[in-house]
């Protein structure tokens, strides 16, 4: 039994056409809870199989969402993490924040489905962030405001 090098060939290259051919339109709807106004929030997206970032959102002082469009495939495991400016701890300076758990995308699209979004609230969904010095216990992320997405178009 000899090694078929052109069918391993054919192989590695149909399987990498096939899951090129299954891109999907994903969103990432980024919030800060609004005891985060008054600091720039940057997260990124990664896929959590190859490391590759997939997507930054910046939610800069005065805003408390963004939106950022991405190429995603079903069945992909995202993971996340954040960092804010300006820091308030020096020895936060650089940190990284990671998210509290990886999101494993569906499978496959539902009947009509033309995008899928992820809705992240910094810091209520990342692991280990200090407060802000001039936070109160009422801190929150509200979606009031922030516009449904509209389906991408072709």
């Amino acid at each position: 039994m000899g090694f078929n090098i052109r069918k391993v060939l054919l192989g590695v290259f149909t399987t990498g056409f096939a899951m090129q051919s299954h891109a999907f339109t994903c969103f990432l709807t980024q919030m800060k809870d609004d005891c985060w106004k008054t600091y720039n929030v940057t997260v990124d997206v990664y896929d959590s199989t190859t490391n590759k970032k997939l997507v930054s959102a910046i939610v800069p002082t005065g805003s408390l969402w963004t939106r950022q469009q991405f190429t995603c495939q079903p069945g992909q495991t995202l993971r996340f993490q954040a960092q804010f400016t300006p820091v308030f701890w020096q020895n936060d300076e650089g940190k990284t924040w990671y998210g509290n758990h990886f999101w494993t995308l569906p499978a496959q699209p539902q009947t009509g489905e033309t995008a899928w979004n992820i809705s992240l609230c910094f810091p209520g969904d990342f692991a280990e962030v200090p407060m802000p010095p001039q936070a109160t216990n009422n801190c929150q992320c509200s979606s009031s405001g922030i516009p449904p997405i509209e389906a991408p178009s072709s």
